[in-house]
């Protein structure tokens, strides 16, 4: 943890720690929240999606969430998640 230094209402200087953790940030992909399962591919899973919408192939996964934003494509040849089926 870090320390720090900070004044009281009177000037005095206290040594504090910084005990404050960052904002969790949201999960990017499957992988980071579950972990990967090694020798297996997102195209092979039972939960792979193949969305098509305007003559374009999108990849989803059933399990993560599904909307028309590329923020939750994933592609089909990274490693599988641990909820790999």
């Amino acid at each position: 943890m870090n320390k720090f230094v900070q004044l009281d209402i009177f000037g005095n200087e206290h040594e504090i720690e910084n005990t404050t953790q960052k904002a969790s940030r949201k999960f990017k992909t499957m992988q980071q929240m579950y972990g990967i399962k090694k020798g297996t591919k997102c195209k092979n899973c039972k939960h792979f999606i193949r969305h098509n919408y305007n003559n374009k192939t999108y990849f989803k996964c059933e399990l993560w969430r599904i909307s028309s934003s590329s923020a939750t494509d994933i592609r089909a040849n990274q490693e599988g998640c641990n909820k790999y089926e």
